[in-house]
């Protein structure tokens, strides 16, 4: 063991635990947090090289300044430094065609994606969700809410739009209650989507300065095999290289992952059951490199009847390419259920690409460079109604004292990483 135990060890260096490290180490708690990765930011990460900033897929975050993510930074004493997005149109794709983002109730009158009496019926359907209590459309879908008054199969097909705000471009899967929620919390603020400048690189660095600063602890390249246990509480962990006591151990990785570090025995049988039934999604991550801008876009691109979303980085951001280069990212899920394997991306490599030339006439020649990602993790909790806010796992476990959940598979308010920081956020006023 080690000489000096820690108050708090941490399990994961993706968003929720670099979150959890940093508050935790400015209320002068003793932490540990320990990644087997060389890199710290787990699905977020970054590497530099050649002048790129290499992001881990797109990192945007939801409501900018009033925002899940904001808070963080703002109690750490760090905001995130956003770019301003004013004056950039945002797309979305349908049918081979691009249509302006409506922003705000008023602008679904006027836009062509649907016609008139179903934009009418649209806008109804839309002024009543945001009045509606989420809590009891959690365990339904955003389809069975919509049929409750509306048969519109224009609007139907619409809703995908609206699923997609929370990475479920399904209308027949995503929670109600979810969609209800977050789309109630984006009608009240400015900025629905916030850029940070050089990515993610910013938010991963200013959490490790924080941890640092205030004397926390990481450890990279440090794999956890052991949660270690005993008597009903946690002790500490044992990693490949040292065994660590602490009083509290923080889980700060997907919950699907739990058991290979510690046994199913200790926990409830319910508990079990759900973790071992949670469903992510998965998909495929393109950076193009472009020798020169190929559009002046620089809102990006939401799919309505496809599960597609493109960010123009070097629009945005000069400072992620080197001169003269100019990056774009593409991205899709893959059909829920299909495995996330090389073979089964070619099909979607091959859409995208058919969809650039479509909106983008000519990009493909002037690409210099292209990097593929393939996604086995986008979200690690899909929010369906089965793992909607009220039925996922809380922070706190009860069933191992001094044990605690966070990241996007607990039980915290939220969509994709804004559950992890909201999740490292309940954490430090727990503890």
């Amino acid at each position: 063991m080690t000489d000096t135990p820690y108050d708090v060890l941490i399990v994961g260096g993706g968003f929720a635990g670099l979150s959890a490290a940093a508050l935790l180490s400015r209320q002068k708690r003793r932490v540990l947090l320990v990644e087997a990765s060389a890199r710290l930011g787990g699905r977020a990460t970054y590497f530099e090289r050649d002048g790129f900033v290499w992001q881990y897929g797109q990192h945007s975050h939801r409501l900018a300044h009033d925002g899940i993510a904001a808070r963080v930074f703002n109690a750490i004493g760090d905001p995130i430094d956003f770019l301003d997005t004013r004056g950039g149109t945002a797309y979305l794709y349908l049918n081979g065609a691009l249509y302006p983002r409506p922003e705000g109730a008023g602008a679904f009158l006027f836009t062509r994606l649907l016609p008139f009496t179903a934009r009418l019926d649209f806008l109804r359907f839309y002024a009543r969700l945001l009045k509606e209590e989420p809590g009891p459309w959690y365990g339904r879908t955003l389809l069975e809410y919509y049929r409750v008054r509306g048969r519109n199969p224009s609007v139907e097909k619409f809703l995908c739009f609206l699923g997609f705000a929370v990475m479920i471009p399904d209308p027949a899967r995503v929670s109600a209650g979810e969609v209800i929620r977050f789309l109630q919390r984006a009608a009240k603020v400015p900025v629905k989507q916030g850029e940070p400048r050089g990515g993610s690189k910013q938010l991963i660095d200013k959490l490790r300065n924080c941890i640092r600063t205030h004397g926390g602890e990481i450890r990279t390249r440090e794999r956890v095999r052991e949660i270690l246990s005993g008597g009903g509480r946690v002790l500490g962990v044992r990693t490949d290289l040292a065994e660590h006591r602490a009083g509290q151990v923080v889980f700060a990785a997907p919950l699907f992952h739990l058991f290979g570090l510690m046994p199913e025995s200790l926990f409830q049988p319910a508990f079990v059951e759900y973790v071992k039934g949670i469903r992510s999604s998965s998909g495929v991550s393109i950076d193009f490199v472009f020798d020169g801008p190929v559009t002046e876009m620089t809102g990006g691109i939401l799919g309505v009847d496809i599960p597609l979303w493109v960010k123009f980085q070097s629009n945005l951001d000069p400072t992620i390419a080197p001169p003269g280069r100019h990056v774009n990212t593409w991205a899709m899920l893959l059909e829920q259920g299909t495995p996330a394997t090389p073979k089964n991306a070619e099909p979607v490599v091959a859409r995208i690409k058919q969809i650039m030339e479509e909106v983008l006439p000519g990009a493909a020649r002037r690409i210099v460079h292209e990097r593929r990602l393939l996604l086995p993790v986008v979200n690690a909790n899909m929010l369906i109604p089965e793992q909607s806010l009220p039925r996922r796992p809380a922070v706190a476990c009860p069933d191992v004292e001094g044990l605690y959940f966070i990241g996007d598979t607990v039980q915290s308010e939220g969509c994709s990483g804004d559950i992890a920081f909201s999740s490292a956020l309940q954490l430090a006023e727990l503890l």
